[in-house]
């Protein structure tokens, strides 16, 4: 697999369980990057479609299959108008949350005690999920000076996502340029992994 489909997401929603959750900040962050990729009037027909009419708090879990068919609907929007594939869909709507998360106060913080190590860095930035999400697998493993591997397991989210999330994760590190690209990821992109190097 090369890239995020429809099907794939499908496949993942299908096999989520409803202990499989994720924050509240998580899903409010995704819907101020749908706001900014659609327009105000768009996200919002997008949100009343396909989430529960709760509201969300921060540091509440909620089902990832809501946000997964939130922002599965989203990407198929923006290949409508013609702006993207919807596997790029999905990497930006990674990319504009991790943005908006990075802002955070706590995040600002993580960052300061991590230093510019890119290894740190990158580590840091995948334990970190722990705090956002109650399934999956998560490891870094380092293979070499300028080299790393961040491995994922049962990882809801999916490769495009997590790509557009660590590729500015990695632009948000200074003096350094860091490539991230996919690695070997089995259908249906539950299991993959992230290569980066500089």
């Amino acid at each position: 697999m090369e890239a995020d489909t429809r099907e794939a997401v499908a496949e993942r929603i299908q096999q989520a369980t409803p202990e499989e959750k994720i924050s509240g900040m998580f899903c409010e962050s995704a819907f101020l990057a749908m706001r900014e990729l659609l327009g105000r009037e768009q996200a919002d027909e997008v949100r009343a479609a396909t989430w529960p009419t709760r509201p969300w708090v921060s540091f509440v879990h909620y089902p990832v299959v809501d946000l997964l068919r939130m922002v599965s609907a989203s990407a198929e929007l923006l290949e409508k108008r013609g702006l993207m594939s919807y596997a790029q869909g999905l990497e930006e709507l990674g990319g504009w949350v991790t943005r908006i998360i990075q802002s955070t106060p706590v995040s600002r913080a993580y960052r300061l005690a991590a230093g510019n190590d890119p290894h740190e860095r990158m580590a840091l930035a995948l334990g970190s999920a722990r705090i956002l999400v109650t399934y999956g697998e998560r490891k870094y493993e380092r293979e070499g000076p300028t080299d790393a591997r961040l491995l994922f397991k049962r990882e809801l989210m999916g490769p495009s996502w997590m790509l557009g999330s660590y590729i500015v994760v990695a632009q948000a590190i200074p003096d350094v340029q860091i490539s991230v690209t996919l690695g070997p990821c089995r259908e249906p992109g539950m299991n993959f992994q992230l290569h980066c190097s500089w």
